[in-house]
């Protein structure tokens, strides 16, 4: 069975002190994920890092502010992450996004074995962790729905700088997405 842990945008300025958008509760779900990734990469499950990523100007910075730019501090992935990431390379993909959704502009799917000819076999099953949960972590969700692939996501490791949204988003991942939602 091929399961893959796709780990949203757990980057810098997102979670670490003095990010650009951190905000504490991205620290409370740091050593759960922490826990999932080492047990994946344990298994010799595959493990992947999405990070936000963009330049100078992106039209995103009208909504929230200039984040993840790529080359600096706040784009890197957590210290406490990329020292396991570092360990199992061959196990780990770092996938740069531009945009909420995993999928956009990358090649998520065909990793994922869901494109005809892809290299890879096709998944059976994504666990999912990550911030924000209404944001990145919903629009990967709903991608995923969309392809007909098992999904679990795991509510103690997903963190929103906004709480009703974060409840709501994992609500409309279970009941609408029919996401498995622990």
């Amino acid at each position: 069975m091929r399961r893959v842990l796709i780990v949203v945008d757990m980057q810098n300025d997102f979670v670490a002190e003095g990010g650009v958008l951190s905000f504490p509760e991205a620290q409370a779900v740091l050593p759960f994920i922490r826990e999932k990734v080492a047990a994946a990469l344990a298994r010799g499950e595959e493990v992947v890092f999405t990070l936000d990523t963009h330049k100078e100007g992106d039209l995103e910075f009208a909504k929230f502010p200039p984040h993840c730019l790529a080359g600096t501090w706040g784009h890197e992935l957590v210290p406490e992450l990329k020292e396991l990431a570092a360990r199992s390379p061959r196990q780990v993909l770092f996938l740069q996004k531009s945009r909420y959704s995993a999928f956009f502009g990358t090649d998520l799917e065909d990793y994922l074995g869901l494109t005809p000819g892809a290299e890879r076999p096709r998944v059976d099953e994504v666990e999912l962790v990550g911030v924000c949960t209404n944001i990145c972590c919903f629009f990967t969700a709903e991608e995923l729905a969309n392809r007909d692939v098992p999904t679990r996501a795991f509510s103690a490791g997903m963190a929103s700088f906004d709480r009703a949204a974060h409840a709501f988003a994992l609500q409309q991942m279970e009941k609408v997405l029919g996401l498995t939602v622990e």
